[in-house]
């Protein structure tokens, strides 16, 4: 028996609201602690409390940081911000094998976030 252009347009609606609501969900994926990514490295501080004391170590090397990162803020720095102790500065096009992040929490507890594969810190 076929089916009334009512109920067929019911029912590719109701297909159509499905693909959607995937498709809309599959956009929504978590964003990372840290990403490197057009020559700049981005941390995120994905918790509930501000960081302070904030360092970032690249490549166990180069470092660099922020006084502060609040509570669901981020921090974007180009690649080139990080220098050695020595004050060799990173090259945009280096290869980027690790990058720590290391802070402090509001309630003095030790942050400590690593991308890649870091030997130290």
């Amino acid at each position: 028996m076929p089916l009334r252009p009512a109920r067929q347009r019911i029912g590719a609606s109701l297909v159509l609201g499905v693909l959607l609501a995937l498709a809309a969900g599959a956009c929504d994926a978590p964003q990372e602690a840290i990403e490197v990514a057009g020559g700049a490295i981005v941390v995120r501080n994905l918790s509930d409390t501000d960081w302070r004391d904030v360092r970032i170590w690249v490549n166990d090397r180069y470092f660099g940081g922020a006084r502060e990162v609040p509570a669901g803020g981020f921090l974007r720095e180009p690649v080139t911000r990080f220098v050695t102790s020595y004050g060799q500065r990173l090259t945009v096009n280096a290869h980027i094998r690790s990058v720590v992040v290391l802070a402090t929490d509001e309630a003095g507890e030790r942050v400590r976030i690593a991308w890649g594969t870091p030997r130290w810190h």
